[in-house]
C-alpha cells in the first residue's frame, strides 16, 4: 500500500458496527477531530455516550448500500465477517476508501497506528501482518517524541510562513528552513524567538 495522508474534515466517515472494536476505531477518528457516523442495529454504550455529546450520529439498524452510498471512507467493523465482507465488497466497488477491520485484503485502506503531537504525525504499519508489533512501535515513538515536540512544530510552521513571504530565492529558503530544523532549536524557546525576532520584520517589509 502507498501511505499517503488525507484531509477528511469535510468527508462523511460512516462505522458499520456497534461494538468495542468499533468504538476503538471510533475514538481513534475523534483524536483528529473527524465527525462519524455510525450503523449498528446494536449500539454499545459508550458509543451512545458520544451520541449524547454530538461527537457521532448513529443509526440503530443493519447496514445497507444506502446507509454508505455518501460516504467517503467506510469502516466495516461488525462482528460478522459476512457482513463485514458484503459491505466492504459493496462500498470497494463503489469508490470508496474501505477498511476491513479483520481482513485488510477485502478493502483497499488501513489505518495506522499512530502518534500525534500537534502538526506532528507519526503513523507505523506492518499491512496487517501484525496491529500488536505496529502499537508497540507507535508506544516507543511516544518516549522519543514527546508533548514537547507541539510547540517546536509550531515554530518550524512559523517560520516557515515567513520564509515562504520574504525570500524569493529557493535555495535560500530551503538554507533557512535547514537552519530552523537545527536540533538546537528543540528546546532553546529563547533561541527560537531570537530567530523569529530575526526575520519577522523582512515579512512586514514584503507584505
Amino acid at each position: 500500500m502507498f501511505p499517503i495522508m488525507v484531509d477528511l474534515a469535510d468527508e462523511k466517515i460512516v462505522v458499520v458496527g456497534g461494538g468495542e472494536v468499533a468504538l476503538h476505531k471510533i475514538k481513534n477518528l475523534l483524536r483528529f477531530g473527524l465527525h462519524v457516523h455510525v450503523v449498528s442495529p446494536s449500539i454499545h454504550p459508550e458509543i451512545e455516550k458520544l451520541a449524547e455529546e454530538g461527537l457521532v450520529t448513529t443509526l440503530q439498524k443493519l447496514a445497507e448500500e444506502e446507509d454508505y452510498d455518501d460516504a467517503f471512507l467506510v469502516i466495516a467493523v461488525t462482528n460478522s465477517k459476512e457482513v463485514n465482507d458484503r459491505v466492504a465488497r459493496k462500498a470497494k466497488a463503489a469508490g470508496k476508501l474501505v477498511v476491513h477491520a479483520e481482513q485488510p485484503d477485502l478493502g483497499n485502506s488501513t489505518i495506522p497506528a499512530s502518534l500525534q503531537r500537534g502538526r506532528l504525525v507519526l503513523s507505523v504499519s506492518t499491512g496487517g501482518a501484525s496491529p500488536t508489533l505496529a502499537k508497540q512501535i507507535r508506544n516507543q515513538l511516544e518516549e522519543t517524541y514527546d508533548e514537547s515536540y507541539e510547540d517546536y512544530l509550531d515554530f518550524l510552521y512559523e517560520v516557515r510562513q515567513i520564509v515562504k513571504k520574504v525570500e524569493p530565492d529557493r535555495k535560500v529558503r530551503r538554507h533557512l528552513l535547514k537552519i530552523a530544523a537545527d536540533p538546537i532549536f528543540y528546546k532553546d524557546i529563547k533561541r527560537r524567538e531570537t530567530f523569529l525576532h530575526e526575520i519577522r520584520p523582512f515579512a512586514h517589509v514584503r507584505h
